[in-house]
């Protein structure tokens, strides 16, 4: 009888560990179930936020399925990506502009990505470049305005200044101070009197007669051709002519010559002056590159201010291209046109 009870007694105990361990992989199964669920929704509202241009909400979604997922190589990749578009986005609002180009190079760098990703994360890039191209240009305007003592800054750069929307364009916010500055010094400076050079004009708008602008497009070649190696054209096209007109008075009257008469322009506008060769003969092909760069967008603002052609335009017409259109020179109004002519046949949209 003994023996009996304790048989039925081990028979219970096995079946209940039997239960015991069913139940357990039960709840491991549907554990792990809920985990793939809980992933895989994860990261459908994380693509959707993509699509919806919600970096910050993209971006939790994917830190939630890392966390059901932490070793998954494909939901890592999604985390990266947002998160280079979140912190590049935020660098550019706080006019951290370097910074952000490098942050988001890095970001484009990323493998095994989502391709609405990748596409974000390039346009983002040409975004961030644009703005820092704007910055630099900016920045090398205004410190070389600022060195101006006579109170005749550049027009077309005083304008760019004072139309700047800082909200829209908060990756220029660290230049305010110094733009803030050029504005003031220009306001200070321009009931003053100066030189004739200086007195006859502050502004490309003045206006002059036919026989001025004749008289200024005639100095202009005449500068450039007694010593091409050492006057720009093309900032020479972007002093106002009522400056050249003075200037051209002036120095006649004092028995000089168009190499004087360049000298008094250069006063007010230094940057008719190439800058002096070096005397190293293994020059960079960087600085020539860059050479290039700032006469290409010197035409672009002649073209702008004086054939009202689209800036949007022209700054996505190769640097190239723009120069080879003024080949044919670009000191008088009528090369100035005809450079414009040239680009419109090509870029008919060019045309506002």
């Amino acid at each position: 009888m003994m023996k009996k009870l304790m048989r039925i007694v081990g028979l219970v105990g096995i079946l209940g560990l039997l239960v015991v361990g069913l139940v357990a992989c039960g709840n491991k199964k549907t554990t792990s179930s809920n985990t793939s669920s809980g992933y895989r929704n994860s990261i459908s509202k994380g693509l959707d936020a993509v699509a919806e241009n919600k970096m910050s909400k993209a971006l939790t979604s994917f830190d939630n399925a890392l966390t059901q997922k932490p070793k998954e190589t494909k939901a890592k990749a999604y985390r990266d990506q947002a998160q280079a578009c979140v912190d590049t986005n935020s660098q550019l609002k706080a006019g951290e502009v370097q910074k952000a180009v490098t942050t988001i190079t890095d970001g484009v760098e990323i493998k095994n990505g989502a391709k609405s990703l990748d596409t974000k994360l390039d346009e983002l890039k040409t975004t961030a470049k644009a703005d820092l191209a704007e910055y630099k240009q900016l920045d090398k305007d205004v410190t070389a305005q600022l060195k101006v003592t006579d109170g005749n800054c550049s027009s077309d750069v005083l304008k760019q200044c004072k139309n700047i929307d800082w909200k829209k364009k908060p990756y220029l916010s660290k230049l305010k101070s110094k733009v803030n500055k050029l504005i003031k010094q220009s306001n200070q400076k321009s009931s003053s009197s100066s030189s004739a050079v200086s007195t006859s004009s502050s502004s490309a708008d003045t206006k002059v007669s036919a026989a001025d602008k004749k008289e200024a497009d005639q100095m202009r070649q005449n500068i450039v051709q007694a010593d091409p190696d050492h006057w720009d054209s093309v900032a020479l096209a972007q002093v106002p002519d009522s400056v050249i007109v003075a200037a051209t008075k002036k120095s006649n009257d004092a028995g000089g010559d168009p190499g004087t008469t360049a000298n008094m322009i250069a006063e007010q506008y230094p940057n008719i002056k190439k800058s002096s060769s070096s005397d190293n003969s293994n020059e960079s092909a960087d600085t020539s590159t860059h050479t290039d760069k700032d006469r290409a967008d010197q035409i672009r603002t002649v073209l702008v201010n004086n054939q009202d052609l689209s800036e949007s335009g022209l700054a996505a017409i190769s640097d190239d291209e723009i120069i080879n259109a003024a080949k044919g020179g670009f000191m008088s109004n009528a090369d100035i046109a005809r450079t414009a002519g040239t680009l419109v046949q090509s870029h008919p949209d060019l045309k506002q």
